[in-house]
């Protein structure tokens, strides 16, 4: 996986291309919840959650939960607006 800089339109399109749950899950990372937290909260099993966030960092080209949760952050700017669907 090469980590070479992404363009900002390319990297908000590959925030766009998150399924919800994969947008859901790193949302509620950004928080600072565990996978168990985020699958309690979201009734899915922790593994299922790490599945989630194993590809939105493909999605979002990082290696780590917190380089996707920087990415996430550097598109949204603001994490306190999420999509509605979240509780």
């Amino acid at each position: 996986m090469s980590l070479t800089p992404t363009p900002p339109g390319a990297l908000a399109s590959s925030i766009d291309a998150l399924s919800d749950r994969q947008f859901e899950s790193l949302l509620l990372a950004a928080t600072g919840l565990s996978s168990a937290g985020i699958a309690e909260k979201i009734g899915i099993s922790p593994r299922t959650v790490d599945e989630h966030l194993a590809a939105a960092c493909e999605a979002l080209n990082v290696r780590t939960r917190i380089q996707a949760v920087a990415r996430l952050a550097k598109v949204t700017r603001d994490l306190s607006e999420p999509r509605s669907f979240l509780p």
